[in-house]
């Protein structure tokens, strides 16, 4: 048996007793594995323990019974598994800083989904040490194929080299794009590379980080595959954020050929979770365009059309532009931004571009400081609705990103926005 669908059963034998004390042995053996390797897999496919996974199901399901139901909070505790009211009172307290009367009241909404997926890596989360470095940079004027140029380099200087290897992308200078890499500290290496293509050579101390880890072949295509899950789908849903320090890689090798790689991202105990509430929205209009085909190409286009007629008959809407939107329905991608109420825009038959209008009403909205892969976050509001009893309006689901200070065009706020029918299920 696979060892996901294993997996897959010990999380439904979990959330079968979330109402009850869950002897974890018989949530292994639900899943035909070891009590070890339950606590392994369960870092492995989604970046909790088993008792925090179990801990925050628990809290989730409690917290939609006290928002949609009528319920006494003694009854709701006893139906998810709390000694008692008063433990109940204490979680939520712990989680929302809110009592359940004033959550019940509020528009904060605390969420953690129930594990559901199909397509899993192999990742860990350890301690690592890694030794003294020599860091240098290599930098071209052609990002592709630049880590191969780089790795080709260091092979001709240092042919003898068996240490370890770490490489990744640096920072761009000059009009130049720059690849760094990392080998074991040693003065005839740094004597050897004094002088070289690579500059601004630099030797790093010993020191130890907490990471996520990922090990692929060494093929460009499944390392890209890697890195979305890593980054984009593992770590967004797990207990761990990204640290400050730079991810970067290492290079597993037989002689001069990588035969693979091992994705390193440092990381620390997550400190919020995206944010979902449900609102009233006065309502929004978007000038827009539509492409279709791949994402990224019809994204672009999209967005390039709408920049190009506002820069030319309309660059007031540019100049008070702060809030964009991305709509997908199939392989058609829609790209717009936000019209303010004293725009009004007549739209020529041949411009290619429409007003789009997000009716007023009441919207369950998650909001996220990070952006990747929308589908993510539009599953999960999805989830939530269905958990705490609403049910949608068939209007499209749309994603919002505001720019939220003057500047920065990386401090940039991500909404997903579904409209709500009127009336609990």
């Amino acid at each position: 048996m696979p060892g996901t669908t294993r997996f897959r059963q010990s999380i439904a034998f979990i959330e079968e007793h979330l109402h009850e004390e869950i002897p974890l042995e018989q949530a292994a053996q639900a899943g035909f594995t070891s009590l070890m390797q339950l606590y392994r897999d369960f870092y492995t496919y989604t970046g909790h323990s088993v008792k925090e996974y179990i801990r925050k199901r628990r809290l989730s399901v409690a917290l939609g019974m006290i928002r949609s139901s009528q319920r006494p909070l003694a009854e709701i505790a006893y139906a998810c598994g709390y000694s008692s009211q008063q433990a109940l009172c204490k979680y939520v307290k712990s989680a929302t800083s809110l009592t359940p009367l004033a959550y019940q009241k509020s528009t904060a909404c605390y969420f953690f989904p129930r594990f559901d997926s199909e397509a899993v890596r192999q990742v860990t989360v350890s301690t690592e040490i890694l030794p003294a470095t020599i860091h240098m940079k290599f930098y071209s004027t052609k990002h592709s194929g630049i880590e191969q140029q780089a790795l080709e380099s260091l092979y001709a200087l240092l042919p003898a080299y068996q240490g370890r290897l770490f490489g990744r992308d640096g920072q761009p200078q000059g009009g130049l794009f720059c690849y760094e890499l990392a080998v074991e500290h040693d003065p005839a290496l740094m004597h050897s590379l004094t002088g070289s293509i690579f500059r601004e050579l630099e030797v790093v101390p010993e020191h130890s980080f907490t990471c996520a880890k990922l090990a692929v072949r060494n093929d460009e295509a499944e390392i890209g595959l890697a890195w979305d899950y890593l980054v984009l789908k593992w770590l967004r849903s797990s207990m761990f954020e990204q640290e400050e320090e730079d991810y970067g890689e290492e290079y597993i090798r037989k002689g001069c050929e990588v035969k693979k790689l091992i994705l390193y991202v440092p990381v620390r105990k997550r400190t919020d979770y995206d944010k979902i509430s449900v609102s009233f929205s006065a309502g929004f209009e978007f000038l827009a365009a539509s492409r279709e085909g791949e994402q990224a190409e019809a994204e672009e286009e999209a967005a390039a059309a709408v920049m190009s007629y506002c820069s030319r008959y309309h660059p007031e809407v540019l100049r008070a532009a702060s809030l964009f939107c991305v709509i997908q329905h199939g392989g058609r991608y829609t790209c717009g931004v936000r019209l303010e109420r004293w725009q009004a825009i007549a739209l020529a038959r041949d411009s290619g571009l429409q007003i789009l209008q997000a009716p007023a009403g009441r919207y369950a909205v998650l909001e996220s400081s990070s952006y990747g892969d929308r589908g993510m976050f539009i599953a999960l509001l999805e989830s939530w609705i269905e958990e705490c009893g609403w049910s949608r309006e068939e209007a499209l689901a749309f994603t919002t990103y505001e720019t939220v200070a003057q500047g920065r065009p990386d401090a940039i706020t991500m909404s997903v926005w579904m409209k709500l029918k009127d009336v609990k299920k």
